[in-house]
């Protein structure tokens, strides 16, 4: 386990591509936590420093839903701040259509805030 959030946590581009969650909610945490998103609304965190993993799974299987609701969780855990570009980034992210128009917003459940 050591080796590979060692792994992932040093090279976060390498984990999932740049600009996506994993990569920059990782760097969001400067290596203390290491995530990573799956299929069908899978994600998975690791937090050695509180003994603590994390998994998810979003029924519809969205993506955005999946990424929403693993920076909720990890704010609330006290890993990621809540201020942060990255976390903006996926938690009351407008929702736009082609002619980008705000047609609503990315949000955590109550329950998560």
């Amino acid at each position: 386990m050591r080796r590979l959030f060692d792994a992932m946590t040093s090279h976060p581009e390498l984990v999932a591509g740049e600009g996506r969650a994993c990569t920059e909610l990782m760097h969001a945490m400067n290596g203390k936590v290491a995530i990573k998103t799956g299929a069908e609304g899978v994600f998975a965190a690791i937090l050695p420093e509180q003994k603590v993993g994390v998994a998810l799974k979003i029924e519809d299987g969205a993506t955005r839903a999946s990424e929403c609701a693993m920076a909720s969780i990890l704010v609330r855990l006290g890993v990621l701040e809540p201020d942060h570009p990255a976390t903006l980034k996926r938690r009351n992210a407008p929702v736009k259509n082609r002619r980008d128009i705000t047609t609503g917003f990315i949000q955590p459940a109550a329950s998560l805030l």
